[in-house]
């Protein structure tokens, strides 16, 4: 293609020097070949004299017994077609990077055809690249699509290893029964208490997190590196990878810590651990369990606990009673009513959200949950209620939500909460904001110890948020909530953060007119 170029440069004096090969396609049906050239967004098209003598030549020159189409496409260097290239760029160059590109962390500054790219990446990823690489690559990658000189620098963002959930995009999941199986702690290892209810590693076959894992470590090894950029640039540290077996075996990868760095020294091969980690799409591109925490332990016994038990209406009462939500106004029959899109309309959605004593399911509970129903792009019902905790409220939660021990005191219990809520989400999808990395959680905890089971489909506003594409500075509830001119009040308050995600939640399932 670079040998055309100099070709049509040489042959007309340099009269299409602004013009760049794009691509070339033959439709061997047609007997076509379409040649694509790409010209500045600042440049005039072709005129119908120019345009035939180019033709010409092109097929002259290829040799071609064929129709020879040329077309033009302008180069605009809009940020968002920038960014959409780069992403492409990992999605199909670096697959084992691209969970860990974010577009918020992708800035772009333009100065007529000069463009510099700024790429914030995890320092943990960051630190075992190649970058030098990477950016010669993605130059070359994306100077071939635009008209511009490009430099492009990769730098340590502030995102934590690994907090992204690599979902199913903004499609429902579904949540299978999970196999567990039962394990004794011995003694902790790194981190805090597990859960001693690992899962199969034969059933992991796609990215989740906290997951909870037990097996036979194997293979350890101790790799050295020096962080290359950012406020610990020159500092040695260690990563371990090791294999977890059970019933199948996973690929582990542990970023240590200085002051782990003793305890990693005692793991040896043949010890029997019980791991809680996240499962996502490691560097060499398969499913690799990053770890957060290990326990010394041994098998109870191999029969599954089954999570699919019920508590029957006998056994329970119902605390919680749903209310109607009226409408907001009357019905206006010219108003054009807004149009959602097919999911929205033959679901009902359960939109809900948790207020706790902190951010760990294992040892924090539950001391607000308020949840709305969507029904037929409606917000109809409310389902609101505190939570009397086993423990005293910290006072960090107290201000952050305003929801003190008085106000708790004379609360139901979760026992009876999560039985109500399990009722409430009966054929339901389950939605919320970032759901699936917090509140699913607390709400899987509550409903495990009393013998319940959500296997709702589930949709998280988060992702579609991420995905939306929206201009701002970050991701929050409060942030996307104005940035789609919409309205959060009492933020950190159950009930008013559902309400609020319901409502962007139907905002970006609308369907927009062309």
């Amino acid at each position: 293609m670079e040998i055309l170029t100099e070709k049509i440069n040489k042959n007309f004096e340099n009269k299409f020097a602004n013009l760049k090969l794009f691509d070339a396609v033959y439709d061997k049906g047609l007997n076509v070949c379409s040649i694509t050239f790409l010209y500045p967004f600042t440049g005039e098209e072709l005129g119908v004299e120019d345009r035939d003598a180019l033709t010409a030549y092109v097929r002259e020159f290829l040799s071609l017994n064929a129709k020879v189409r040329i077309k033009l496409k302008k180069s605009f260097l809009d940020d968002n077609l920038i960014i959409k290239e780069i992403k492409n760029f990992f999605e199909a160059e670096h697959k084992g990077i691209f969970p860990y590109i974010f577009q918020e962390n992708i800035k772009i500054e333009t100065n007529e055809y000069d463009v510099a790219i700024s790429i914030g990446m995890n320092k943990d990823i960051l630190s075992m690249l190649d970058d030098g690489k990477i950016k010669t690559n993605l130059k070359n990658f994306l100077s071939r699509r635009f008209i511009a000189n490009f430099d492009i620098d990769l730098v340590e963002s502030e995102d934590e290893l690994p907090d992204r959930v690599d979902f199913e995009d903004i499609a429902p999941s579904s949540q299978a029964r999970v196999r567990r199986y039962k394990v004794e702690i011995i003694s902790k290892f790194i981190g805090d208490n597990i859960a001693p209810q690992p899962e199969y590693i034969s059933g992991i076959n796609k990215p989740k997190t906290s997951v909870i894992l037990a097996g036979i470590i194997t293979n350890i090894t101790q790799k050295k590196f020096i962080i290359k950029k950012g406020k610990r640039q020159g500092e040695e540290k260690s990563l371990y990878t090791f294999n977890l077996s059970d019933d199948n075996t996973i690929e582990c990868v542990y970023f240590c810590s200085k002051t782990n760095e003793h305890k990693m020294e005692k793991l040896e091969d043949g010890l029997y651990m019980v791991c809680v980690g996240d499962i996502q799409t490691g560097l060499s591109g398969k499913l690799t369990y990053y770890i957060k925490k290990m326990a010394y332990a041994k098998k109870v016994n191999t029969i599954d606990i089954e999570a699919t038990q019920t508590l029957t209406k006998a056994e329970r009462k119902q605390v919680v009673f749903p209310e109607p939500i009226p409408s907001s106004a009357q019905s206006n029959l010219f108003e054009e009513k807004p149009k959602y899109n097919d999911f929205v309309l033959s679901n009902n959605i359960v939109v809900f959200d948790v207020e706790t004593t902190g951010l760990n399911p294992e040892g924090d509970e539950i001391i607000e949950l308020g949840a709305v129903k969507v029904v037929n792009g409606r917000i109809k019902e409310k389902f609101s209620t505190f939570v009397k905790p086993k423990e005293s409220i910290p006072k960090e939660i107290t201000n952050l939500t305003g929801i003190t021990n008085e106000m708790v005191a004379h609360a139901p219990t979760i026992e009876n909460v999560i039985a109500d809520f399990y009722d409430y989400t009966r054929g339901c999808v389950i939605s919320g904001y970032n759901i699936v990395g917090f509140d699913m959680n607390f709400i899987k905890k509550a409903a495990s110890a009393n013998g319940l089971k959500f296997d709702n489909n589930i949709m998280d506003v988060f992702i579609m948020a991420r995905q939306a594409s929206l201009r701002t500075a970050n991701y929050k509830l409060g942030t996307v909530v104005k940035a789609l001119g919409l309205t959060l009040n009492d933020a950190h308050r159950a009930y008013n953060d559902a309400h609020a995600t319901a409502l962007v939640l139907l905002e970006l399932s609308k369907i927009k007119n062309k």
